[in-house]
């Protein structure tokens, strides 16, 4: 057996936390600062880019957003409906161009649709973060509200 006390012990170091500066940019500030900003943007662009995930998440981001902070605030309200107009344009024509595919005409239009999803929700996501107060809900283009 090995005797314990002729090995020498290691001590335990702790490292000690280094503080990082953050630069911001003077436009960035501003924007922060102004009261001319929209202030829950950041979480109305939740909704639209819950559509980069894909499946479930995109239906239950739009539809927490509206039922808890929806009730607080108008726009993310309305950036939670526009979301969820988007994802039932999904699904019905999913169901269509599923029908068309036997006719091979329904998976270009797959793709087109996926090009569209992809493209106009970064858009949508994008214009909502950067949103003020005097700026419209930004809304998808071709698509047919449901839900007003």
């Amino acid at each position: 057996m090995a005797d314990d006390r002729n090995t020498p012990k290691k001590k335990a170091t702790k490292k000690k936390a280094t503080k990082k500066k953050v630069v911001i940019n003077d436009e960035a500030s501003q924007l922060a600062n102004s009261s001319d900003a929209q202030p829950l943007a950041g979480v109305a662009s939740l909704a639209h880019w819950s559509f980069l995930i894909g499946g479930l998440p995109s239906l239950i981001i739009p539809v927490v957003l509206l039922v808890t902070t929806g009730k607080k605030d108008e726009f993310v309200r309305a950036n939670a409906k526009e979301a969820i107009n988007l994802l039932l344009f999904i699904i019905i024509c999913s169901v269509i161009f599923g029908i068309l595919c036997f006719v091979c005409i329904g998976i270009p239009l797959f793709i087109a649709l996926g090009l569209f999803v992809l493209v106009f929700s970064i858009v949508a996501a994008v214009q909502t973060m950067s949103s003020t107060m005097d700026t419209p809900v930004y809304r998808y283009p071709i698509i047919f509200r449901l839900i007003k």
